[in-house]
This record gives C-alpha cells, structure tokens and sequence, in this order.
C-alpha cells in the first residue's frame, strides 16, 4: 500500500467517519444530558395549558411538537418543544403540570411529557459505533 492510499483510508475516511459519528452521538447524548439537568434543577411547579400543537409529516409518520404557556408571578412565558413524538397525548387547552427552576423561569417541562426517544438512543448508538468504525479503519491502516 503507496502512501497515497495509507492517506486516503488511514487518515481521509476515519476522520470522515469519526467526524460524523461524533456529530450524531452528541446529538444523542445532548438529549439525555438536557433531559437529566431539567429533573434536576426544575423542582418548583404550576399549572399551564396547552396553547397549540404544530405537526410535521415524516415519511410514514407525523411529529407532534406542543406548545405550552404558564404563568409564573407577573410573567406569562410559552413554551414550544422542540423534540417532538409521534403521539400526541394532548389537545389543545389541556390544562397540565409543569415543572420548571424558580431561578430560570424560562427552563421548564411538562410533567408525564413522553418524548420519542427512540431516535435519541438510535443517534448516540449509530454515532458511537462510526467513531469506533474510523478508529479501528485508521489504526488497522497504519499498522500494516
């Protein structure tokens, strides 16, 4: 193996596959990462309602994404979630619990919301295992 190809596939294509692995991974690990910090830190609740429920078509299926308001002293704030399911629990003016931190008003979610996290766990497992792909490609590469 020329130097050319030791380039092109021990150091081209692993970085390519590490460099989206980790893009992927680190969306996955971002949700869990967010969904643990928001069970910490939000321990003051209300009651809000839901206010509108946007949808988008993907391929076979719908996404939901419920937007939600809430007062908190003499601030109304809206909420819209941005990581959507494919079954919508809600309707719109249901009345629901919200959780959120009492220093960051703004830092809220719906308690019982069930988010699809399918994809998630897809996401940081696909993405892991393309990092472990270009490692072992580039390692296997250049101990030749």
């Amino acid at each position: 193996m020329d130097l050319t190809d030791k380039v092109m596939f021990g150091i081209f294509f692993p970085l390519m596959f590490c460099s989206i692995g980790s893009i992927f991974a680190r969306q996955g690990y971002s949700y869990f990462k967010t969904k643990r910090d928001k069970k910490r830190r939000c321990l003051s609740q209300t009651y809000g309602k839901i206010v509108s429920i946007s949808s988008m078509k993907m391929q076979r299926r719908r996404a939901y994404f419920p937007t939600y308001e809430y007062v908190v002293g003499d601030e109304v704030i809206r909420v819209e979630i941005n990581f959507g399911t494919t079954y919508c629990p809600y309707k719109r003016g249901d009345q629901v619990k919200i959780w959120y931190d009492k220093n960051y008003p703004k830092y809220s979610y719906i308690d019982g919301y069930k988010e699809d996290t399918v994809s998630s766990v897809g996401c940081l497992i696909l993405g892991s295992i393309a990092v472990l792909c270009g490692l072992f490609v580039g390692f296997a590469v250049w101990l030749r």
